[in-house]
């Protein structure tokens, strides 16, 4: 990395050099008032490329000037005067970039309103809370509004999802944005204020605190996290604050412990603010004063009353009433609130990987249950539950759209060409297995190219889910293809088939209660013929008779030799004969 030091070249030689030759050629008071007129002060170590050239240059004729003499030095001096002319209003414009100006993001004060809309969020900042603040926001955004009010009451959080609520308040155009404090508003949720338009809070309420903190797995512990990292996050505080035309100074001391905020009046009686760090040895002197809430190892928190005085807070109020009564209007306006509800626990809980897990399992074991008994029953149900829970869960949480939907159906219809239609290709199957796997990552998350290391780490958790659940699945298929006939209530499930057909038994000698004597019997090793495609599950005849079969794992045509090789209650197994 490389560290710049703003006075660096002030002292330089190339800027001692310049003032001992030019002086010494007679033309030192000419260079001075090109290099002042050019760059406005001496050298820094921040300036242009160009800036340093003709420095350079002018040093360089200094030199020229103690050997050659004034009249030579003059003349080349009036060149490299010209040449500096020439390149002076890109340099001159590029030396004015203002590099602390942010966009101004600050919105009108509604006149009068007429419709408020209002969100309420409480508890801590997650994963799920920003995906269920994103929906509410979106729906918010469909409703329409003259102001949209976010009551907060958080004690922090997570910090991707914090920045993420806030850059959606703060770019909110389509209406004006408040944000009500009614008891707290620490680390994530003070982030999610800087972005709103108006503070309103109460004078007992807590504010600030944004200090990030990060796993040590060395010590097994929460830790400060590293100041280069810090510096990211103090970054976008002082410009969420600025944007909002909040004291950015403020903003930073909430982030860093070691940065000591002062504050003074200028002669419009406005507070005007300044930042030292505690280890500097220059400190502010009067009439600057410190904020008495900053200072070392000490995150700015600051009280209701204290919040509104320092220019961060615009109103108190201690209800939603007194909200909407600073607004004109606001006491009789149209007020739609969004809760938490329970149908937003359920879908945060349905988000949850153990509860996707169970139900992706769930949709494919009850899936296969259906493919291996014959008919449409309870497994088919149950499949088909389990899919539009998962994606209800994952569309109300604002992950998934209708292209996550689409894809699953075309995945479940390449599954079914390649189990029916055209066998044994693979092309169709493997295309729709890649389809629904990327139906159910894609639905468990809000982007589609990870970007950082969150989304990472969302990706990831989503492909250990996906895998897991395949890998409990193809276990519970084999336990399902060996036992089901076996197991109780489940054998039961299976429908019975049309027509007259053989009563099943492993021990012909062992003749169960109840059971069809009338009916033959096959045992296993009995040979006979597939009457239908076996994909796995079908009929075939044995003894002139009918029975429904399960093939042993792979796909058999009708009129195909198979033989029984394993009987368990009402389940035959069999396999294709190869003569």
């Amino acid at each position: 990395m490389l560290a710049c030091d703003s006075n660096a070249l002030r002292d330089t030689d190339q800027f001692t050099n310049l003032s001992r030759w030019a002086l010494a050629a007679g033309c030192g008071a000419f260079t001075r008032s090109i290099g002042k007129t050019l760059f406005g002060e001496p050298a820094t170590s921040s300036m242009p490329l160009t800036h340093r050239v003709v420095l350079l240059g002018i040093s360089a004729i200094g030199r020229i000037a103690q050997f050659s003499g004034y009249r030579v030095a003059r003349q080349v001096i009036y060149l490299l005067a010209a040449f500096a002319l020439m390149v002076f209003p890109a340099t001159r414009a590029s030396a004015q970039v203002d590099v602390e100006k942010v966009p101004d993001a600050r919105q009108t004060r509604p006149e009068k309103i007429d419709k408020v809309i209002v969100i309420d969020f409480e508890g801590e900042i997650t994963y799920e809370r920003e995906r269920y603040f994103n929906a509410k926001f979106k729906q918010a955004q469909k409703v329409g509004c003259d102001v949209l009010i976010v009551e907060i009451d958080s004690p922090g959080g997570l910090k991707v999802e914090s920045l993420k609520m806030a850059r959606l308040i703060r770019d909110c155009k389509w209406a004006y944005t408040v944000v009500f404090i009614k008891n707290e508003a620490i680390s994530g949720g003070a982030l999610m204020s800087l972005g709103c338009d108006e503070i309103h809070i109460s004078p007992n309420a807590k504010f600030g605190d944004i200090g990030e903190i990060g796993f040590d797995a060395e010590a097994f512990a929460w830790r400060l996290i590293e100041p280069k990292i810090e510096s990211y996050l103090s970054r976008d505080a002082r410009d969420l604050a600025q944007s909002k035309g909040r004291p950015a100074d403020l903003a930073e001391s909430m982030v860093d412990k070691d940065v000591v905020v002062f504050i003074k009046e200028d002669e419009n009686g406005n507070s005007v603010f300044k930042t030292a760090r505690v280890d500097d040895e220059q400190q502010p002197v009067a009439p600057w004063e410190i904020v008495p809430e900053t200072g070392a190892e000490r995150f700015l928190t600051l009280s209701g009353q204290r919040t509104k005085q320092l220019g961060v807070a615009q109103y108190f109020a201690d209800s939603r009433e007194e909200v909407l009564a600073s607004f004109e209007g606001g006491k009789n306006s149209r007020v739609v609130e969004f809760q938490h509800t329970t149908t937003d626990s359920i879908v945060h809980w349905l988000n949850t990987p153990f509860l996707t897990g169970l139900l992706l399992v769930g949709g494919l074991v009850a899936l296969y249950f259906e493919l291996t008994a014959p008919g449409i029953g309870v497994g088919g149900l149950i499949s088909a539950l389990c899919a539009t829970l998962f994606f209800w869960s994952r569309m109300s949480g604002g992950t998934s759209g209708w292209l996550e939907v689409i894809l699953f159906i075309a995945g479940m219809i390449f599954l079914v060409m390649e189990i029916f239609v055209i066998p044994g290709t693979g092309i169709a199957g493997i295309g729709g297995g890649l389809l629904l796997l990327a139906s159910v990552v894609l639905a468990s998350q809000d982007f589609v190219v990870p970007q950082t290391v969150w989304d990472w780490n969302r990706l990831l958790v989503s492909l250990l889910t996906v895998i897991c659940s395949c890998s409990i699945f193809l276990v519970a298929a084999f336990f399902i293809t060996r036992s089901l006939g076996s197991i109780p209530i489940f054998n039961r499930l299976v429908l019975s088939p049309d027509g007259p057909a053989a009563t099943v038994n492993a021990d012909k000698n062992d003749k169960k209660e109840g059971a069809d004597i009338d009916h033959p019997e096959i045992s296993v090793g009995d040979w006979g013929k597939s009457q239908t495609q076996l994909r796995p599950s079908g009929r075939a005849v044995f003894n002139g008779r009918s029975f429904d079969v399960v093939s042993d794992g792979s796909f058999v045509e009708p009129d195909t030799q198979v033989k029984v090789i394993r009987i368990q209650g009402n389940v035959v197994t069999v396999a294709e004969v190869i003569q």
